[in-house]
């Protein structure tokens, strides 16, 4: 088989207690109409039927695929582990991870491999999505991420890193495609952080100097749900403490406190971070008006922020 004009893809399906939904997870990956698929599935510990469900799916189904492997541990490691265990097994030379709850658009694989075709220097692809609820049923057909054309819009890597880490806005994850050396370059998942795995690796991948590409399609059909954890309010505490780490370890050290919009991001996560407030009153929507960054970014157009 010709791997230049018709490359092997390695699809990663991470899952845990995903019963619900990732029997329509696995068929959209099945109504691929990019034929040349790998899929691994990798089960964090699952205490539902996920592991048996995809287990059997695996072996109807094996004959669709190049390769098909499900990956198990009998204790939960978190979503970092998991997606390494995963990754680090996959064969294709494109690489595709997916939630055990979200959906493959019919075109997802093809489309993304016709626009590398467009920009051969492309290895890192975003995407649009679409939204659909737990039924399955459409929220938004059309989601405009104001975060993804802002990134998108910067003329380097270089540029496209200190925006990320001055806002390390959604990049509508669940759409990323990237050439497998780039994750074997960066070393892939950094397990020390359990939640925002995605915006460590974005700021490393930019690190090596690949650049962020921007697909204006939908790709991927992104579930909307309380019991997601990037929306539960239970662990509001956890994600804030992540993120303050994700700001000690990767932002800081591209922030420059001389420079004055640097200055002002460092000011912003001081107000988000450390700042207690007076008598319970925190008062932080008119005190991160005296950011000169909220009004750079409102100057640009980002309503959102």
């Amino acid at each position: 088989m010709d791997k230049t004009n018709t490359p092997l893809v390695s699809i990663v399906l991470i899952t845990y207690n995903s019963a619900r939904y990732v029997l329509e997870t696995l068929e959209s990956v099945k109504n691929q109409t990019w034929e040349n698929l790998e899929l691994i599935v990798t089960d964090d510990g699952s205490t539902d039927d996920t592991a048996e469900i995809c287990s059997n799916w695996l072996v109807e189904n094996q004959e669709r695929f190049h390769k098909v492997q499900l990956i198990r541990v009998a204790k939960n490691t978190g979503i970092p582990a998991n997606c390494n265990r995963g990754m680090r097994a996959v064969s294709g030379q494109w690489l595709k991870t997916l939630s055990g709850d979200d959906i493959l658009l019919n075109n997802c694989i093809s489309d993304n491999l016709q626009y590398a075709r467009r920009f051969p220097d492309a290895s890192f692809i975003v995407s649009d999505v679409k939204e659909i609820d737990d039924d399955s049923a459409l929220i938004r057909d059309e989601v405009v991420n104001e975060g993804v054309i802002f990134i998108d819009g910067m003329s380097s890597v270089k540029k496209q890193l200190k925006a990320y880490t001055r806002w390390p806005v959604f990049l509508n994850v669940p759409t990323f495609f990237c050439r497998t050396e780039v994750m074997e370059k960066v070393g892939y998942c950094d397990e020390d952080f359990k939640i925002y795995e995605d915006t460590t690796m974005v700021i490393r991948m930019m690190e090596q100097g690949v650049r962020m590409h921007y697909m204006q399609r939908p790709t991927v059909a992104y579930r909307i749900h309380r019991n997601s954890i990037s929306r539960s309010e239970k662990v509001n505490d956890r994600r804030e403490k992540e993120a303050f780490r994700v700001f000690s370890k990767y932002r800081v050290k591209h922030l420059n406190i001389f420079n004055p919009l640097d200055l002002s991001v460092y000011y912003e996560c001081w107000l988000r971070f450390k700042y207690k407030g007076f008598y319970g009153r925190r008062g932080d929507s008119i005190l991160r008006k005296l950011s000169l960054f909220y009004w750079y970014m409102k100057f640009n157009g980002m309503k959102s922020y």
